[in-house]
């Protein structure tokens, strides 16, 4: 009996360590880079958001909307690839919008197949 134990335990530590990632591996899984406006910053009223990956994200799996303060409306945007830069989505707002605290919503799909959804807040200052 000690021995099947033995060898159930032996099994499971050696599973876990063959499913966790080598500290040898330095594959960037695809996220969020940076931000204009950036995470928490308080800023005139933007007329764009842009936002850089840190890999190329799947053709077509990019969108970004905009969320008013307390979910007052929501915006949703055609994200634009930058054809110098194929980590880097712009999308126009429009309008100005006017003082207070937005969220940014943004989805992609990195080259591995994986959805990545994720948000940020920035708010506009009064004039």
């Amino acid at each position: 009996m000690k021995h099947v134990l033995l060898a159930a335990a032996l099994t499971v530590l050696f599973a876990g360590a063959a499913l966790a990632p080598s500290p040898l591996d330095t594959t960037v899984h695809f996220a969020l880079s940076k931000s204009t406006p950036e995470a928490d910053a308080t800023v005139e009223a933007p007329t764009e958001i842009r936002l850089w990956f840190t890999q190329e994200p799947q053709e077509g799996s990019t969108s970004i909307r905009l969320v008013e303060a307390e979910d007052a409306g929501v915006h949703v945007m055609d994200a634009a690839q930058d054809p110098d830069d194929a980590t880097s989505f712009q999308a126009a707002i429009h309008g100005t919008p006017p003082p207070g605290t937005y969220t940014v919503s943004w989805r992609g799909m990195g080259q591995d197949g994986h959805v990545v959804r994720d948000s940020f807040q920035f708010s506009v200052a009064a004039r």
